[in-house]
């Protein structure tokens, strides 16, 4: 516990450092965009009223980019994993190299396992199965609406396997310590993801300055 808190403490800082980074781009980037323009280099200006269009009309950019369909998804079943107990029992099978668990833990891991292997039996059954739904009309897998949500479904999948070992094994009691499973890790990692979102718009600033509108 003790190792796991310093650990925290330490991605803590790192997060400050990288966020106190990324604010300070945001603020000079503008102004050295300026600058180039003025002086005669081919850079975007971002202080021209094509450059306050541009921003408006990319502001929510950050918000629906690739990377970030990939951040949410992952830092939920970081936390989910965490919130329910399994990432302790993860930590001690690797460390000691033994999985030692109570009758209890046994039992919530064969259910929650079982679970998840159901939960993807029927992913596998909508893709494959007689009508296929989750392939593209032309009958392909990519691109397909599985491709498209598969990072997401699973995701969803592993959440509510932390979900169902959480209760099982009564690591948590009460529905309210139940349901912060599902938003522990937007509480855990938050710092992180608001450095993705900043670090999604930083890019996208660049670009337009790079490009010269």
């Amino acid at each position: 516990m003790k190792n796991r808190f310093m650990i925290y403490r330490k991605g803590h800082s790192v997060a400050s450092a990288l966020l106190f980074v990324l604010l300070i781009a945001h603020l000079l980037l503008p102004l050295l965009a300026w600058l180039g323009s003025a002086a005669g280099f081919p850079l975007g200006n971002l202080f021209s009223s094509e450059g306050i269009r541009w921003y408006y009309l990319h502001i929510q950019d950050c918000y629906r980019s690739p990377f970030m369909t990939v951040v949410f998804p992952v830092v939920l079943v970081l936390g989910a994993i965490e919130r329910s107990g399994l990432s302790e029992i993860i930590e001690d099978s690797v460390s000691k190299g033994v999985l030692s668990l109570t009758y209890r833990q046994r039992k919530a891991c064969l259910m929650a396992g079982t679970f998840l292997l159901l939960y993807l039996a029927g992913m596998l059954l909508l893709l494959f199965g007689p009508y296929a739904i989750l392939l593209s009309v032309t009958g392909h897998l990519y691109p397909s609406p599985f491709v498209s949500g598969i990072l997401q479904t699973m995701s969803l999948g592993f959440v509510l396997t932390s979900l169902l070992y959480a209760v099982l094994s009564f690591h948590l009691r009460g529905w309210q310590e139940c349901l912060s499973v599902l938003y522990w890790g937007i509480q855990r990692y938050d710092v992180w993801i608001l450095i993705s979102m900043l670090a999604v718009q930083l890019y996208n600033a660049l670009c337009y300055v790079w490009n010269g509108a």
